[in-house]
């Protein structure tokens, strides 16, 4: 169950509040114009096992998404508003065929960002940037990434962008996994 709750920074906040006794009995006071909302700190992981999956604010926003499916999983953000909210994926089954997809939900959307990958080959690192034109991170549990363990972060920064941070592992003839291929 989320709980919310509000504090003000104001001279009527809650902080500098003191009561209003009349006749011993605390009298209501109005702080709304001081209040902000505090964040929903129902943080407990969504488990995804279905092979699509569309990522809205209310169930998925500063929450771990946890992508468990094998064949993959195609998941497609929310529009980017420069709401600060962040999405974090973390793959918990190896993708061992077909891909999984991180994508935008719309062909204005874009990423920016980088992956580092710990490549399969002794003990060297990869760091893949995105282009200006990145709007989609596919794993195909190899070459781009997709193993157990992996984790994406996709934070809503501005109308139009997400910001990426990935940290992968990767083997074979390893390659970025960004691309743009939403239109």
């Amino acid at each position: 169950m989320a709980a919310t709750t509000t504090m003000g920074t104001g001279n009527a906040s809650v902080r500098t509040l003191k009561p209003n006794l009349l006749n011993g009995v605390v009298q209501s006071s109005n702080i709304a114009p001081n209040a902000v909302q505090a964040v929903d700190i129902d943080r407990k992981p969504v488990l995804v096992t279905a092979a699509t999956v569309t990522v809205t604010e209310a169930v998925h926003a500063n929450k771990i998404i946890v992508l468990d499916r094998a064949a993959g999983i195609t998941a497609t953000l929310p529009a980017a508003h420069g709401t600060g909210n962040k999405y974090t994926f973390m793959i918990k089954t190896t993708v061992s065929s077909n891909t999984s997809v991180i994508k935008v939900a719309n062909a204005t959307d874009t990423m920016a960002g980088r992956a580092i990958a710990c490549a399969d080959g002794g003990n060297t690192v990869n760091g893949w940037e995105c282009a200006g034109s990145s709007d989609t991170i596919t794993f195909d549990g190899t070459t781009t990434g997709g193993y157990r363990g992996d984790t994406v972060e996709l934070t809503d920064i501005a109308e139009g962008i997400f910001v990426v941070n990935a940290f992968l592992n990767q083997s074979a003839t390893e390659a970025t996994p960004f691309s743009a291929t939403v239109s």
